[in-house]
């Protein structure tokens, strides 16, 4: 009795330990390389995954002073619970507090039954993000908080130049050398 007290104890401790929300970008879910590169002006669409986590209130920024912008206009939420909303959010003090541009994206998950359906798969689809650096070097950080601030997940998009705009760079750049 006591050795599957022990099991059990185990494995609850490695479900928790497991629990989550992930971004993915594109549908691609990447855990361990938070790495993204997508064309600059480029679009794609960000999805939340909950892998056993509870409901609440989730916030989805881009890092203060980013070159993006996030639209939810069509977003969808699959969770299965009752009381579901996601709407862009204007508050300057939570901004300010998560250190990510106003407004955000707020989304609530629960369910008003008082016993919360565990987020398990795809919760939210089809948030957009579009890219609006005007130079390669502008990468964006866009970063899902819980409902108390704290950082659940995170997704690095690196913006790489199109090829006509590395050749106009090229041919610039010969323009320049010649003047001198």
């Amino acid at each position: 009795m006591k050795n599957l007290l022990i099991v059990f104890t185990v494995l609850a401790m490695a479900s928790v330990a497991n629990a989550g929300l992930l971004l993915s970008v594109n549908g691609v879910v990447n855990p361990d390389d938070s790495t993204v590169e997508m064309a600059m002006s480029d679009h794609a669409v960000i999805d939340i995954h909950g892998t056993n986590h509870a409901p609440g209130a989730f916030y989805l920024g881009i890092r203060a002073g980013d070159m993006g912008a996030l639209n939810i206009d069509q977003a969808s939420i699959v969770y299965a619970g009752n009381a579901t909303s996601i709407i862009s959010e204007d508050d300057p003090d939570i901004a300010g507090f998560l250190g990510i541009d106003n407004p955000y994206v707020l989304v609530t998950l629960t369910d008003v039954t008082g016993d919360p359906l565990q987020i398990d798969g795809l919760a939210v689809d089809g948030i957009d993000f579009h890219c609006t650096g005007d130079t390669p070097e502008n990468d964006v950080l866009i970063s899902l908080f819980d409902g108390d601030g704290n950082l659940l997940d995170s997704q690095i998009i690196h913006q790489v130049p199109e090829p006509i705009t590395l050749a106009l760079m090229g041919i610039g750049g010969l323009f320049l050398r010649r003047r001198k």
